[in-house]
């Protein structure tokens, strides 16, 4: 593939450190930037899209592409606490596509890298501006490059599925919309969902509903029944029992984790 240029856009280094975790506790969710995340001391268990498994082993780093679905265990070491560190970065190839969308890389980065990403993420961390960050987000982004393979562009109607799922997963869908949105019959649509997204319907907005609250559980003090029904979900026994089988945890724990880990 033929690079041209490579503009990093809004971007963010951080860290927690001696932190107390709970491996119990799946945390699912998507960012919309480019994740590069390392464990310090303690380790990550980490899968995408429901996907397979990995373990970072402590000093470990995991890649995870933009709008991808997180499900993370955070793994303590064996004073019960976790060190980490990381960047989120929007990265645009040619002025046209973002990086993630053009390369694939492995959930988790060959260990040859870890001495190095650490030292990159701290710089990157300590850096007083964007102009003194970008050096150091810079050659992370060549590091992902020794490791990427390119990928093929996603069909038109997966971006189209994907889209209209992100726009409307705080309403009922029916069958007859999908489709509808898909060109099938309804006996065609379910196949044709999963070779699209990789999950089924029911699965894919709860998943979408469950990160959605994730976020406002962090950012906001709506009480937990106001959450659910913000989310699609209006009755709140059925969206408590969805959020701990999805999350290991209840909605009110979660957001009493979450809101000191944001606010330390």
């Amino acid at each position: 593939m033929d690079i041209r240029s490579i503009t990093i856009g809004d971007n963010l280094a951080f860290s927690f450190e001696n932190a107390i975790v709970h491996p119990e506790i799946n945390i699912v969710k998507a960012l919309d930037k480019l994740s590069v995340v390392q464990s310090v001391y303690g380790s990550y268990s980490i899968s995408l899209d429901n996907g397979e498994k990995f373990e970072t082993g402590e000093g470990g780093v995991f890649i995870a592409p933009s709008k991808v679905t997180q499900h993370i265990n955070e793994n303590p070491g064996a004073d019960g606490t976790m060190t980490a560190q990381w960047v989120f970065m929007d990265v645009e190839v040619n002025k046209l596509d973002k990086l993630d969308e053009l390369f694939s890389f492995p959930v988790i980065l060959p260990s040859k890298y870890n001495q190095r990403i650490f030292e990159l993420i701290s710089s990157a961390r300590g850096a007083a501006s964007f102009s003194e960050r970008l050096p150091f987000l810079s050659e992370i982004i060549s590091i992902l490059l020794e490791v990427a393979t390119p990928i093929k562009e996603r069909s038109e109607l997966s971006l189209k599925v994907h889209d209209f799922m992100e726009t409307n997963f705080g309403r009922n869908i029916s069958a007859e919309e999908l489709c509808g949105l898909m060109g099938c019959s309804r006996s065609a649509m379910y196949q044709k969902f999963k070779e699209l997204t990789g999950s089924s319907p029911s699965k894919y907005i709860n998943g979408l509903r469950i990160r959605q609250s994730q976020s406002l559980l962090i950012k906001t003090d709506m009480p937990v029944a106001e959450i659910a029904s913000a989310v699609g979900i209006g009755d709140q026994f059925y969206f408590a029992r969805l959020f701990r089988l999805m999350t290991g945890t209840s909605a009110s724990e979660y957001r009493k984790i979450h809101k000191v880990r944001e606010s330390s």
